[in-house]
């Protein structure tokens, strides 16, 4: 009886190892730039990597990196530098990324701060990203309208940007393109823009994702969708929820389409619904749906006044510019519900 129960205590151990992984070592340190990430595991920064030239690709799925508080800092240069990026290698191929975790820590003056490209089912959390600089080459323009980005997402799908500080950059806080099934909750965008423009939230080609109770204050713009003009598509079936959306130069929540010398070209969004937020003292509209010619930099309504979104429940003030009927009656909210006031969530 003693070696059969001896038998099964070994045996034990074996069965675990068999319905559990092998519990991985200890994060390995990154403290140098740049600095590539081709295996899966855990990562960590052991100290801030200031005047970096490179910073920190993630070329490998199934990664996990925590800044532990740390600060990577870009160099003044003329190269496109990134503080953080995932999904293109060192010959500038696309990798593409699944499983990626960015935390706890700092880029600035970067002219990509952090970069989610290509990638999926990932997590950009607890991050501050502030004055990153614009770049400039005009043999990729694609690429060179996220610059000055704090946080950028491209043609990355099923990712989550949760509880980041996006403030003082060049262009946008956070710039999505050619994206879908993306959430986007309790973010806080302030004074992005440079005075040149820039938004608080650049949504471009972005499809059925979730913009909730995110703070958008003091940018140039604040929350605006357009259609992609590389790939022709909108952004549609977007939800927009519970956002606190004031004092942005320009425009609070906007959907704009293009038009080029009177011809209506790229078509406002669609089918997004803009519900529960508060939009109030922002510069020319709180609300808009247009279309904007690139010719005559002129602002035109949709010509059969149709009403392309659905605006439900907010508390806004006017001007609006588009039919003034698509946005409601504006409502009274309280901190129920504008989830934007309840960073608990």
């Amino acid at each position: 009886m003693k070696s059969v129960s001896v038998i099964r205590w070994l045996l034990v151990p074996l069965f675990l190892l068999a319905a559990f992984p092998v519990f991985a070592g200890p994060p390995q340190a990154v403290d140098s730039c740049p600095y590539y990430i081709d295996e899966p595991g855990k990562y960590r920064l052991t100290k801030d990597l200031l005047d970096c030239i490179g910073g920190v690709g993630i070329i490998a799925s199934d990664v996990t990196l925590d800044l532990k508080g740390h600060t990577i800092s870009c160099a003044e240069s003329t190269a496109r530098s990134g503080g953080v990026w995932t999904g293109i290698d060192r010959n500038d191929e696309f990798v593409p990324v699944h499983n990626v975790k960015i935390t706890n820590g700092t880029v600035t003056g970067c002219s990509d701060g952090i970069l989610l490209a290509v990638a999926e089912d990932s997590k950009v959390t607890k991050m501050t990203s502030w004055g990153n600089r614009l770049w400039d080459d005009p043999d990729t323009p694609e690429i060179e309208a996220m610059s000055g980005t704090g946080i950028t997402v491209w043609m990355s799908h099923h990712n989550v940007l949760m509880h980041n500080h996006v403030y003082n950059n060049a262009a946008h806080g956070i710039g999505s393109w050619d994206s879908s099934d993306n959430l986007f909750k309790h973010n806080t965008a302030v004074d992005n823009g440079g005075g040149f423009g820039g938004s608080g939230f650049d949504l471009t080609g972005e499809s059925n994702s979730q913009i909730l109770c995110n703070r958008v204050h003091g940018n140039i713009d604040g929350i605006v969708l357009y259609p992609s003009m590389g790939l022709g598509i909108t952004s549609s079936g977007n939800l927009l929820r519970g956002n606190l959306v004031t004092d942005n130069m320009y425009s609070g929540i906007g959907m704009m389409g293009f038009a080029w010398d009177g011809l209506y070209w790229l078509d406002i969004p669609t089918a997004n619904t803009v519900r529960s937020n508060v939009v109030e003292a922002n510069g020319w509209f709180n609300f808009y749906e247009i279309y904007y010619d690139l010719a005559t930099g002129a602002v035109l309504s949709h010509p059969d006044d149709t009403c392309m979104n659905n605006w439900v429940k907010n508390q806004y003030e006017l001007p609006v510019s588009g039919p003034v009927a698509c946005f409601g009656e504006p409502v009274t909210l309280d901190d129920d519900d504008v989830c934007a006031l309840d960073t608990k969530d």
